[in-house]
């Protein structure tokens, strides 16, 4: 009897496993009719992961998986016992509002990756790859289905090509798992049980697909040509003029299979028109702003090089680098994996005018998977310029790693080494390193997790690379809970909150750089509204090394902030969210944020969306400028424009409306600027303001279907900004903030945008597309750097209302483009 329940719950712990059946040919239809399906072995009995986790599915779902000579095939039947409520709403590809059917497949059959595809009921395709840490939408594969609305529900008919898979043939089963999607009842299932507790698991914990030991790989071959014609109306030189430039383009993309599991991509001359507008920011902080990558060519396939920094601190491969100064000329990448579970990876680009390279680009990754689901990894970056603007040479290292511990695997011991080389006629002056360690729990309802950062004040990857900041010691602590083992807890479904705290020192000096901690809770109710809530605290103690440009820190303002927001129903097709944000400083500065927006379906062809933000802020404190001072037979005096003393031309500067008892208190103490002979010439120092903003943004999208391969999409984005400043001071010390009520510079702004892109695309037949693109910017802008005598006759860019700010964006000359791009498939 012992004996036996022991068998049994081996049994419960071993992974299910599916047959697959064998076929020469399937009609990808959607009808499951061939006699192939009814002897197939069935998977079914799906199990939920919301909204109650570990429940019986509501809905029956039956799959059948069949293997042919050169594709896979899948056919699931989605009972439902409401076929009207059945979401069939059209989207673009990547993006399903229906009810969906998912099978992920893991030909390595080793838990450490899985391809991706699903259909919606109305057929629209999702693919990705998913390694366990994030999932990329952005690899787009080449494959058949077809869907059908039956009186019982729906049924889906795939055909995943084996060349659109990676795998060696000698693998003996693959691993498998199946999702369903019921929108109206919001409840995802999976055929191999899914729980929060083990989500670090989940491709680990798949189904076994028997009976695909000897299935033949294939290699990919594909080449995409395109053609494009493009026109471009703009203002000239002469304002209010405009000038027309007409030009067409030629290019391809070409993805060869060198191997089974080694791809090799190259594009020459590529366009992106068809990708949409950065959005507009305003941006006040010491930080570069970084955007998303939309570009199919870096996007496809280049998981392989994600080598990221912690706290998104970095990367070492910032694609957006690449064409940012110049268009590209060809670009190459090598992605591959050995049967040892190496995987690697090689990119390549150059740009330039003309077709003349002036820059060029190169990234290197190896990682290899270990046991345990951890992996050691090698990454490697140069940068190369023609450019005088720019540093001729620079190159980064690094190195990463992860390690789950102990039997349960439950902590991961994680960390990155790298370092930096720019060119210099010294090499040793501009080498740099970064290190990374973090200790966190990844599995469980408690999740704590600690982490420290060195990065020394000459690590920069910026050339290929991003990094927000260097100059750098901090270490970090906090703990996430899901209440009640994700079981639902008073008016909510699900609960979860999380609390951490990072302390942070200069590396070159070992200068306090302050404390901050926050506090966030937040769930789904059992109405199935989302709901959350974050307090933070931040500049306790220490000192801003970077707001002064690279002068003295100045000490932190001590602030609060409070965060809430509050979204409908998930399940409904017209959903609304909300948010709300106050910050206080110590000082009495404030700021205020808004947030609203709704999501509509409209009909099944139809999504439109529309969104608003309002921020303001008042009297808080913020760097103006870094100021020049020289003393003059009349005092001091400042010059046209701020620079240092040295700089400054004796016949263009102002004197200062300050008494020479005046001026001596407010620089009291402060070191002055020496010249050549050693003699003082004057002051430099940093100018600080009491700054007031506003901000606000309105961005709208739509998309209209005519079909899962017809659409057409409109994005708009209206953007204004704001500030000034009064209330001047001078930063004496770092603790020591002096009134400079005589100071007379004024950098007051304001500035206004709007984007407008409206796309056709086509998918003609599979993986070749028509393109049609209008793109509209136009924007208005005032940013003053003037001295001035009184306040009283000048009018500041922020006296301009925000409504009159977007009247006058719409009276700026626009810039308008129109393409046309084609694109043809050809593949074996």
């Amino acid at each position: 009897m012992a004996l036996a329940t022991v068998l049994a719950a081996l049994l419960a712990l071993a992974p299910p496993s599916l047959r697959a059946g064998t076929a020469d040919a399937v009609a990808v239809d959607g009808v499951l009719d061939e006699p192939s399906w009814a002897t197939a072995e069935v998977a079914d009995g799906f199990t939920q992961f919301r909204p109650d986790e570990g429940a019986a599915a509501t809905q029956r779902t039956e799959v059948r998986i069949l293997r042919g000579p050169d594709a896979l095939y899948v056919g699931a039947v989605m009972h439902d016992d409401n076929p009207a409520g059945i979401r069939t709403t059209l989207s673009r590809r990547d993006n399903p509002q229906g009810d969906f059917f998912l099978v992920a497949i893991d030909a390595y059959g080793d838990g450490r990756s899985a391809y991706e595809f699903a259909v919606t009921a109305s057929n629209v395709q999702f693919d990705a790859v998913n390694t366990g840490q994030n999932e990329d939408a952005s690899w787009d594969a080449v494959w058949a289905s077809e869907t059908r609305v039956t009186p019982e529900g729906w049924t889906a008919e795939l055909s995943i090509p084996y060349s659109q898979l990676r795998f060696t043939g000698s693998e003996p089963t693959w691993g498998v798992n199946f999702v369903r999607m019921v929108r109206r009842l919001e409840e995802q299932t999976f055929w191999v049980p899914l729980t929060r507790e083990r989500e670090a698991n989940f491709l680990e914990d798949f189904g076994r697909l028997e009976n695909v030991a000897d299935v033949d790989p294939k290699r990919i071959l594909q080449a995409l040509p395109y053609s494009l014609a493009r026109t471009n109306r703009s203002e000239a030189e002469a304002p209010g003029t405009a000038q027309v430039d007409i030009g067409s383009e030629i290019g391809a993309d070409l993805k060869v299979g060198l191997a089974s599991n080694v791809v090799l991509d190259v594009t020459v001359n590529p366009d992106f028109g068809q990708v949409e507008a950065d959005p507009a920011q305003l941006n006040l902080t010491t930080f570069e702003q970084f955007f998303s990558e939309r570009r199919p060519f870096f996007l496809e396939g280049t998981q392989i090089f994600d080598l990221d920094y912690a706290s998104g601190d970095g990367a070492l491969l910032y694609t957006r680098r690449i064409g940012g100064s110049g268009p590209i000329i060809g670009a190459a990448k090598l992605t591959g994996r050995t049967d040892g579970g190496l995987s690697f990876g090689a990119l390549g680009a150059a740009t330039g005018f003309d077709l003349d390279p002036s820059r060029a680009y190169a990234a290197a990754r190896l990682k290899q998977e270990l046991p345990r689901q951890s992996f050691v990894g090698l990454g490697a970056t140069a940068f190369s310029s023609w450019d005088e603007s720019q540093a001729p040479r620079s190159a980064a290292l690094a190195a990463d790693w992860g390690f789950r511990l102990f039997e349960s695997r439950d902590w991961l011991f994680e960390g990155t080494a790298a370092t930096t080389a720019r060119d210099a006629d010294d090499v040793n002056a501009d080498l740099g390193y970064a290190v990374y360690l973090g200790l966190d729990k990844v599995q469980g309802y408690v999740k704590p997790g600690f982490g420290a950062r060195v990065y020394s004040d000459r690590f920069d990857l910026n050339d290929v690379g991003r990094f927000r900041q260097a100059d750098l010691v901090s270490l970090r602590g906090g703990t996430s809970l899901l209440w009640n083992r994700g079981e639902p807890v008073g008016p909510f479904r699900r609960l979860e909150s999380f609390a951490f705290g990072t302390q942070e020192w200069r590396y070159t000096d070992g200068t306090n750089r302050g404390f901050s901690g926050t506090v966030r809770t937040g769930g789904q109710l059992l109405g199935f509204q989302e709901v959350g809530a974050q307090l933070q605290a931040f500049g306790l103690g220490g000192y801003d090394v970077r707001e002064t440009r690279g002068l003295d820190p100045v000490a932190h303002v001590t602030g609060i902030a409070a965060n809430v927001d509050f979204g409908t129903d998930s399940r409904r097709q017209f959903r609304a969210y909300a948010g709300l944000g106050a910050a206080v400083y110590e000082d009495g500065g404030t700021n205020h944020s808004q947030e609203v927006g709704v999501d509509w379906i409209a009909s099944d062809r139809l999504t439109l969306s529309l969104g608003g933000y309002l921020e303001t802020g008042a009297d808080v404190r913020a760097w103006v400028t870094n100021e020049g001072f020289v003393e003059t037979a009349d005092g001091l005096a400042v010059g046209p424009k701020a620079d240092l003393p040295g700089q400054l031309d004796p016949s263009t500067l102002v004197p200062l409306d300050l008494s020479p008892e005046a001026g001596a208190a407010l620089f009291d103490g402060v070191p002055p600027v020496l010249g050549d002979d050693g003699a003082p010439i004057g002051f430099y120092r940093p100018i600080f303001g009491a700054r007031d903003t506003r901000s606000a943004s309105l961005t709208t999208r739509a998309n209209l279907l005519f079909s899962a391969d017809l659409s057409l999409q409109l994005y708009g984005q209206l953007f204004s900004a704001r500030g000034r400043y009064d209330d001047f001071r001078l930063l004496a010390a770092p603790d020591d903030l002096r009134p400079f009520d005589a100071y007379p510079r004024r950098r007051d702004f304001a500035f206004s945008d709007f984007n407008l892109n409206a796309v056709l695309r086509w998918e003609y037949r599979p993986g070749s597309s028509l393109y049609v693109v209008w793109a509209q910017s136009r924007g208005d802008s005032a940013f003053e750097d003037v001295l001035v005598d009184d306040d009283g006759g000048r009018t500041s860019p922020f006296g301009v209302s925000t409504p009159r700010q977007f009247r006058d964006t719409f009276g700026a000359f626009p810039d308008d483009t129109v393409l046309i791009k084609l694109s043809y498939l050809l593949m074996r």
